[in-house]
């Protein structure tokens, strides 16, 4: 198992815009050189991510800009052209790997004749999570208010339910890598809040997090690092006060425009709206 080394203190957060690794620790997700082509789409190029024990990242970018694809292939899903992913210090796709991850996909299907118990039961038996595993899922679904809907099939379930049902299962598991696709999409308010804070509990407890999302005021409240996607490359990255600081910008969306180009969108759009 390989250990990357890191300035550590204030010394190692300014440095590298992420919490200081605990001494000895294998990191988390470390993500080299990285390139995937589905045909003649680049979906991603050249990507470099380190993600620290106890930091939550955050993948930011327009729509084809590579997050799920990047998330895919830390969980082992997709098979990257060039490059290196290790999880947990160990290579992406074994089953060590596996073991140290779990994902909380955009879209989740299949085990639909499953109650949201079985479901979240037949996870931690795969992963063979630790005793305090049942724990944590009481604890998460009682935050998401599932009580009741855990007797439900998961097919009965509407898309938002069965997302907080497949959070509830993943961040059950006590992993080393969390990894979450399009983080706030069709969660309602209560779910979002509850969201951001379980997954502060997982950094909390030395997990490192990774999201994706189009929800930049929840990217910018909740991670430690944002990192700016666009046609597969990164563009930008940093905490949230160092890129408002780098951009002059009063938020992560102003951000978000600034490192694409287009910082006068809105205004240009507004004026366009104006004439109608």
């Amino acid at each position: 198992m390989s250990v990357v080394a890191e300035p550590t203190g204030a010394e190692g957060r300014a440095a590298t815009g992420r919490p200081p690794l605990a001494a000895g620790r294998p990191v988390p997700l470390v993500v080299e050189g990285v390139s995937k082509q589905f045909g003649r789409a680049v979906a991603l190029e050249g990507v470099d991510l380190c993600v620290a024990a106890g930091s939550i990242v955050g993948l930011v970018g327009p729509n084809g800009s590579g997050k799920t694809t990047l998330l895919r292939s830390a969980a082992g899903l997709v098979t990257v052209d060039s490059g290196s992913i290790r999880v947990a210090g160990e290579p992406v796709g074994s089953h060590a790997a596996r073991s140290s991850t779990a994902l909380v996909p955009d879209e989740p299907v299949g085990f639909d004749e499953l109650t949201g118990t079985e479901f979240v039961a037949l996870a931690q038996a795969l992963w063979k999570a630790d005793e305090q595993a049942p724990t944590r899922a009481s604890a998460l679904a009682s935050a998401f208010g599932l009580e009741g809907r855990l007797v439900q099939r998961m097919g009965t379930l509407s898309r938002g339910l069965r997302r907080q049902v497949s959070a509830v299962a993943a961040l059950s598991l006590g992993t080393s890598l969390v990894l979450v696709d399009e983080a706030t999409a069709t969660l309602d308010p209560e779910a979002v809040v509850v969201l951001d804070e379980a997954l502060k509990a997982c950094a909390a407890r030395g997990a490192g997090v990774v999201l994706a999302t189009q929800d930049l005021h929840f990217a910018g409240a909740t991670c430690d690092e944002v990192v700016l996607l666009h046609r597969g490359a990164i563009i930008d990255r940093g905490s949230p006060l160092e890129l408002r600081a780098r951009h002059a910008a009063g938020s992560i969306e102003e951000v978000f425009l600034a490192a694409l180009g287009d910082g006068s969108l809105r205004s240009r759009t507004r004026d366009a709206f104006r004439a109608l």
